[in-house]
């Protein structure tokens, strides 16, 4: 019995280690093409801002639901969308540029900045030789209006 213990012990904290803040770190933005980052890639960029918002991603009740196509295409062009869902709650649609890893929530048009997410954007920047879109163009893009900030 204790051995089984251990075990599910060890299961359960690899399992944690590979959903912690080291995901973060672990993006390889050398794998992104030059067109841009595909749905895998933008779950993964999505999953480290989901973690400094203080989801925790390491919980199996927690999924995301996308990437959402419209006609086998992103429903908002340029964009990989996503819903984040906590058992059968949906806690939030999120949207992450192909090009440049800017990640929306798009239902409150927040953008997201911090040290590490631009980390990650610069070495997708390298990449694809795209910039993040300045403040105002990003929203229109996405058609949040000004007044939404």
């Amino acid at each position: 019995m204790a051995l089984i213990a251990r075990l599910t012990l060890s299961a359960t904290f690899a399992g944690l280690l590979v959903c912690s803040q080291a995901f973060g770190a672990r993006f390889n933005a050398k794998n992104v093409k030059p067109t841009g980052l595909t749905a895998n890639q933008a779950e993964q960029v999505l999953l480290v801002v989901l973690k400094q918002e203080g989801f925790k991603t390491s919980d199996s009740r927690l999924w995301l639901d996308g990437p959402w196509l419209t006609d086998g295409k992103p429903s908002i062009p340029g964009y990989h969308s996503f819903g984040v869902v906590y058992v059968a709650s949906t806690q939030g649609h999120y949207s992450v540029n192909i090009i440049t890893g800017d990640v929306w929530q798009t239902e409150s048009c927040r953008r997201y900045i911090f040290p590490a997410l631009s980390k990650i954007q610069r070495g997708i920047a390298e990449r694809t030789g795209k910039q993040l879109a300045n403040d105002e163009d990003a929203r229109n893009e996405l058609g949040c209006l000004a007044e939404s900030i």
